[in-house]
């Protein structure tokens, strides 16, 4: 007992120094498992982004295909200028929250987001956070809804969006989805993780090239063969697929197996080249993990 003390001990003492090591950086970001550095979640940056509501008309796509009309939020970063071609990050919230989750529910998000791109860490980009709910549907089972996402992204979502604002596509057709999907990213927390596999990665892989799954998966590698191998998106590069997990996190054995079945059957994805998995120390299935996977992700992308 007293050796196992003494070991918890100086595991949460690591723990604590680390993290504080991590929050009082002050040079350029960096890749982190421990923390977000402070100053990001401080105080405002001078240079503000800004956050606006959009809504769009769609369809039940998982039930009775009625029209239904929801909204998404987009950041605009600070000095946002249509005369110019952004890089779009959709950006996909969990069970029981909404398309608010990320920009307003939890702003620490945008807070850190500004003070990126004002520090240089990242390049200005759109962000897009949507939702999967609809209405009243698959109220009883939500996974249908991660996977009939895809529809609504590819046929009404992204239609809307990038129509509206400026990113690389110079049309909203197919083709013109396929051209930029260099510039075009996915990034979901827990059943908006399970989305991005069944929706994007799955569905949606000649339009997207980036991918983030924080604390969700539940795809199995038959699922993965039979989708991203296939004859329609077997030539479509993975620039690259950030995966991530607090230590405490439920979530976390299921996402290793996953993990651990796309490496084995995926040739394009190559640990340490265009894939990664970062467990965090001392992080559960909560903003406090996600927010440091944003963090990381960010960095990853573009």
């Amino acid at each position: 007992m007293l050796v196992a003390a003494i070991l918890l001990c100086g595991a949460l003492g690591g723990w604590i120094g680390n993290t504080v090591k991590a929050k009082n950086v002050t040079h350029a970001a960096g890749k982190s498992i421990w923390a977000v550095p402070e100053q990001y979640d401080a105080q405002m940056c001078d240079q503000q982004g800004t956050v606006e509501e959009i809504t769009y008309q769609t369809k039940a796509y998982a039930t009775d295909k009625r029209i239904v009309e929801k909204k998404a939020l987009v950041y605009l970063p600070y000095g946002y200028d249509e005369s110019e071609s952004y890089n779009i990050l959709y950006l996909m919230h969990g069970t029981g929250d909404d398309e608010e989750y990320w920009l307003k529910t939890n702003d620490q998000n945008k807070k850190m987001i500004d003070w990126m791109i004002y520090r240089g860490d990242i390049n200005p980009l759109i962000i897009v956070t949507p939702t999967f709910y609809v209405e009243n549907d698959c109220s009883d089972g939500l996974d249908p809804l991660t996977y009939s996402f895809k529809e609504e992204l590819r046929n009404d979502l992204m239609p809307t969006v990038e129509k509206k604002y400026a990113t690389y596509a110079e049309e909203c057709t197919d083709a013109g989805f396929k051209d930029s999907r260099d510039h075009r990213a996915f990034a979901g927390l827990s059943r908006g993780a399970v989305t991005m596999y069944h929706s994007v990665l799955c569905g949606s892989l000649d339009y997207f090239s980036w991918f983030g799954a924080f604390s969700g998966s539940r795809t199995t590698a038959e699922y993965l063969k039979k989708t991203i191998q296939n004859e329609e998106f077997r030539d479509y590069s993975i620039h690259y697929l950030y995966v991530s997990s607090g230590n405490f996190d439920f979530a976390l054995p299921g996402q290793i197996q996953d993990y651990k079945n796309l490496m084995r059957i995926e040739p394009r994805l190559s640990e340490g080249v265009n894939t990664s998995f970062d467990i965090y120390p001392m992080r559960y299935h909560s903003i406090g993990s996600w927010h440091l996977a944003l963090y990381n992700f960010l960095q990853k992308i573009f």
